[in-house]
């Protein structure tokens, strides 16, 4: 009790004076803690986090005081350590309003930009800085000066002759009789002046970078004219502006008009600055013109001096940095080399996901996601492209004629032609269109049109202007009109010129008697006939008698006399044969006279049917449609006479009147031997 009193007493003793002094007699500040082997122990809290001030409190109540001092015992993910209240945030000690440290994260507390290398940055990460190029080395530019925005350094010797405006100047209307021929646009320029001003000036052209290697490259465009040769002279060297002294001999030392460009090497020294310097002496003269400097050098590689790098696993030597949608930076490669003509290269749709992208242009491919479109709505894109709930496709309303370019051979789509019908498809071959469509009569064309039609689209005219019905499928067109033409439908036929062949079913039709040989015309001089030629019943095998041998036929014949040919004499005895004209009427538009038509001869339809009507032609196993079945069809009016058909019947004829003949010879023969017994009965008496 008397410890804690004195305790006190020594407290309020140092107090009066304003002055607190622990394990000290004569405390120097406001409080003074002198110790040799303990610490001071600040409160020791567990913040939650840096924002908020909690679990801290004021113990007069309200906020508490801007400066509290406490150590964070390193829980809630938040580094441990010393922490003073800045009034809205704990600060680090020794830190300050910007950056903070939480947990393994450093952030910046402020909203401004953050600069590297600058004082005034323009960007939340602002990086000034030179690189120079290491690691597989390369080409590296020094100096690339077209005088576009230049200011001009020069050292002019004076003259009292010459005015202010003389010596080296930048322009882009100089003096015309030294325009070079590939300087355009500014250019550094000195031309004489006819005052007597002697012109003794030198162009100072500082290099933007140090070369790090001991040999350069330098090219630049001139033009020198020493128009009067009066002694002028031109003459560009290197200089180091770190020695003072000029670098090895003159790359261009002349009085000789030139209108060229050079291209020269120089040696250096590693690190220091340079300049290229343009000289003119002369008086009276038309001048210099300098344009395009362009230094650079070559590097071998090394380490090389960056002003940023990013190793995230990916990086590759030429590799360039993209990002996701979310701005996710990494290293990807570039496409391969070469210039960029901006042709699309890959143009792909999956999903709702298109990718496009540029040939040679070194960016990945451009990805858009098109399931945002109006939320599933219906959009109209031309060229027959239509887009549906995310999805695009080849479809819809094609709004005008579309032609794919393939060379000479185009292929066109009629999309609202006001020519021809919407929906016509034509490929264009060298010489003429090798296929297009006939949309409005159903059918495909190889070749041009050969097919004259009415206008109900279903009525073929053939040459001599008879009508036939058609539903034309697929035709093919080799010749002017009237040519070769070929057409597969209901019904199919071939024509050429004149000669029209239809093929109806199981039929073979010609369309004019003129069309109806078979083979060349035996008066061409060189016949072609067919070999064998079958029609009608001659297609049907022929019974088999019961003494033949190998037959092929079931239910052989049993008797003869089953299939005895009843008609003979008497029905040929009732024909009556007739002559007719016959053949074409019209050739060529003209009506035939007699002598030029054909004489036929034959019998009356009407006298067969009566007597031989199995010479008739009344009935026919036809093909009514393209399924192949035949049906029996009988005709109103007879369309034709089999004369094979008369030919068994001429042939029992004739073996009747043999049979005849025989019995009249018979009874001929008795009466001549009557004949002769009364003659010689007459005879003897």
């Amino acid at each position: 009790m008397r410890n804690i009193l004195l305790f006190f007493l020594l407290l309020t003793f140092n107090f009066s004076l304003s002055q607190v002094g622990i394990g000290t007699t004569n405390p120097e500040a406001a409080l003074d803690i002198s110790s040799s082997n303990s610490g001071l122990l600040i409160p020791r809290v567990s913040l939650t986090n840096l924002s908020t001030s909690a679990p801290v409190v004021n113990p007069q109540g309200g906020a508490i005081a801007q400066s509290t001092l406490i150590y964070h015992d390193g829980t809630n993910a938040i580094t441990a350590g010393f922490y003073y209240w800045s009034g809205s945030v704990w600060i680090p000690l020794g830190g300050d309003n910007d950056w903070i440290v939480s947990g393994n994260d450093l952030y910046n507390a402020n909203s401004g930009n953050v600069g590297i290398g600058n004082m005034v940055p323009s960007a939340k990460l602002h990086i000034t800085g030179t690189t120079t190029i290491g690691g597989a080395g390369g080409v590296v530019t020094l100096l690339n000066e077209d005088f576009s925005s230049y200011t001009l350094n020069q050292n002019h010797v004076s003259d009292p002759d010459c005015t202010t405006t003389d010596g080296w100047e930048v322009s882009s209307t100089g003096d015309v009789n030294v325009n070079c021929t590939n300087c355009t646009g500014n250019y550094l320029y000195i031309t004489s002046d006819d005052s007597g001003c002697i012109q003794d000036a030198t162009a100072i052209v500082n290099l933007s970078t140090a070369p790090t290697t001991t040999s350069i490259t330098i090219d630049f465009d001139y033009r020198y004219n020493n128009f009067s040769a009066t002694g002028d002279s031109f003459r560009v060297y290197l200089y180091n502006n770190t020695t003072g002294s000029q670098t090895g001999g003159d790359l261009i030392n002349t009085s000789t008009d030139a209108n060229t460009s050079f291209s020269g090497s120089a040696t250096t020294i590693a690190g220091n600055n340079y300049s290229l310097r343009f000289e003119y002496n002369g008086n009276f003269d038309y001048g210099v013109t300098v344009d395009n400097i362009i230094i650079t050098e070559t590097t071998t590689g090394g380490a090389g001096n960056y002003m940023f790098r990013l190793e995230d696993g990916q990086q590759q030597d030429g590799y360039v940095l993209t990002s996701d949608a979310n701005g996710n930076a990494t290293w990807e490669a570039a496409s391969a080399g070469g210039t960029d003509d901006q042709v699309i290269d890959n143009f792909s749709l999956s999903g709702t996901l298109l990718s496009i992208s540029i040939e040679d242009d070194g960016l990945a491919p451009l990805t858009v996601d098109l399931s945002g479109l109006g939320g599933g709505g219906s959009y109209f894109f031309e060229s027959g492209i239509t887009e549906t709930s995310g999805t695009v496709r080849l479809g819809g309303a094609l709004t005008q004629d579309t032609t794919i370019d393939i060379g000479d051979n185009d292929f066109t789509i009629n999309g609202n032609s006001t020519t021809g019908f919407t929906g016509e498809m034509t490929l264009n071959g060298n010489n003429r269109i090798i296929f297009e469509t006939e949309v409005d009569e159903d059918y495909i064309n190889f070749g041009s049109s050969a097919f004259v039609d009415a206008d109900d689209g279903q009525t073929f005219s053939d040459t001599f202007g008879s009508n036939y019905t058609k539903d034309f499928v697929w035709g093919a067109h080799n010749g002017s009109s009237g040519g070769t033409g070929i057409a597969l439908g209901s019904i199919e036929y071939v024509v050429d010129g004149t000669d029209e062949l239809f093929y109806e079913g199981s039929a073979f039709s010609p369309m004019s008697d003129l069309a109806a040989d078979l083979g060349a015309d035996p008066f061409s001089g060189t016949p072609r006939r067919w070999d064998d030629v079958y029609a009608d019943d001659f297609t049907n095998v022929t019974p088999f008698a019961p003494d033949d041998t190998n037959p092929t036929e079931s239910g052989l014949v049993k008797n003869k006399e089953d299939y005895k040919l009843t008609k003979g004499l008497e029905a040929i005895m009732q024909l009556k044969p007739i002559s007719y004209l016959g053949g074409a009427s019209m050739v060529n538009g003209r009506k035939l006279n007699r002598e030029e038509r054909d004489v036929k001869l034959g019998f009356f339809t009407s006298d067969l049917l009566n007597v031989i009507p199995e010479a008739v032609k009344t009935k026919d196993w036809v093909s009514l449609d393209e399924s192949g079945q035949k049906t029996l069809v009988y005709k109103k009016q007879p369309t034709g006479v089999m004369y094979n058909q008369i030919i068994p019947v001429t042939v029992k004829a004739i073996q009747e009147q043999q049979e005849q003949i025989e019995t009249l010879k018979s009874d001929i023969k008795e009466l001549k031997k009557q004949n002769e017994i009364l003659m010689k009965l007459l005879e003897q008496k």
